[in-house]
């Protein structure tokens, strides 16, 4: 029986030891901790809810950019539009006679002359003119057909 009476008092004591080492915690603490957590929590909040509403602002703004710039792209495409028109119609083969003839000048009949150096190459492609077929085989041309050559150029240079 002696040893029964060890058992029971050797747990009694461990039992009150475990309560003297373990004691709960105090309400305070954990209040403190949740506060904490939620003061921690709503920081982040508040934190990722202002560069949220900063980013929005600035794609607003950015966006309302971007429609005012797209507008003035397209106000200026069309006025380019209208401008190419003007440039047509000014370029027109019409216009510049009707230009021309309010002027006084006249259009001309037939043929006209212009007097210049045309490229040996030019003259080789080009197939015989009637004045060339009526030349003789000879080298030198005739009186008349230098006469006739320098009234021609004289003319020509008169009619620019």
């Amino acid at each position: 029986m002696v040893v029964a009476q060890e058992k029971i008092e050797w747990q009694e004591p461990l039992k009150q030891k475990s309560r003297e080492k373990n004691p709960r915690p105090t309400k305070k603490g954990k209040q403190f901790a949740k506060g904490k957590s939620i003061l921690v929590l709503a920081f982040i909040v508040g934190l990722a809810g202002s560069i949220g509403a900063a980013t929005i602002q600035l794609t607003v703004v950015q966006g309302a950019e971007v429609r005012t710039l797209e507008k003035e792209i397209s106000t200026i495409k069309a006025h380019k539009n209208l401008l190419e028109m003007d440039a047509y119609k000014l370029r027109a083969p019409g216009r510049i006679e009707s230009a021309a003839l309010a002027m006084g000048m006249e259009k001309p009949a037939g043929i006209v002359y212009v007097p210049g150096a045309v490229p040996s190459v030019y003259n080789q492609k080009v197939a015989p003119s009637t004045q060339v077929a009526t030349q003789p085989a000879e080298g030198k041309p005739t009186a008349l057909q230098q006469f006739s050559q320098l009234f021609t150029s004289f003319f020509a240079s008169t009619q620019r």
